[in-house]
């Protein structure tokens, strides 16, 4: 049975993967070269229908939501509701304060450049860690978790995140979103970065878990 300091250990844990993934959609969104997958969609509808990004991000996770209850309530919880709620929000702020520093200048090629190869990494290694504390998964990435344990092929899921992935790059193009070469580094890295983080996580026994 769970002891209550290892319950304590998994929620700092997820709270501290879901704060790095934070860091690394802000730095993205700063670079202007083109957001992951999701926040291309999310950023194209929400400009669309006059809602903030983190605002519109919250109601699709919430939708998501429901679906994964119905398909598998073991994905849900308290890492769930903590990214829906904080993430987007979270990537607003930060967006906002690195706007305020002056050598963070979004017209420098360079720094822009710089931004977008700190925050791919970033934000799959906070998905990875967040994943592995197993306190919930966020909607979205329940999504290619639940098809790939459904068709019992685990392995498939850097592929069936792939193409997740390319369907949202769908929508953010026909919604005229920030579309670019992160966009596309994001469809074909993310799965492979994240199970890469998550075997490197456990390899390396980082963020463990205390013993009962």
């Amino acid at each position: 049975m769970e002891t209550k300091k290892q319950l304590f250990y998994r929620i700092l844990y997820a709270i501290i993967g879901i704060s790095i993934i934070s860091i690394g959609l802000a730095f993205m969104r700063y670079a202007v070269l083109g957001v992951d997958p999701l926040t291309c969609l999310n950023t194209g509808i929400s400009e669309h229908i006059g809602l903030s990004f983190g605002t519109w991000q919250l109601l699709l996770f919430v939708v998501i939501l429901i679906g994964v209850f119905f398909s598998d309530r073991s994905k849900i919880g308290f890492g769930t509701f903590y990214n829906m709620i904080t993430v987007g929000y979270s990537s607003d702020i930060l967006l906002s304060v690195f706007k305020t520093i002056p050598l963070l200048d979004a017209h420098v090629f360079q720094i822009r450049i710089a931004a977008l190869a700190v925050g791919i990494p970033v934000l799959y290694f906070g998905a990875a860690v967040y994943i592995e504390t197993k306190t919930g998964t966020a909607p979205y990435d329940s999504i290619a978790l639940i098809i790939a344990d459904k068709i019992k092929k685990t392995q498939w899921f850097r592929w069936i995140r792939i193409g997740t992935d390319a369907l949202c790059v769908l929508g953010g193009a026909l919604t005229h979103s920030d579309v670019g070469i992160g966009t596309l580094l994001s469809v074909l890295l993310a799965g492979p970065l994240i199970a890469f983080f998550r075997k490197l996580i456990v390899k390396l026994k980082m963020f463990q878990i205390p013993a009962a």
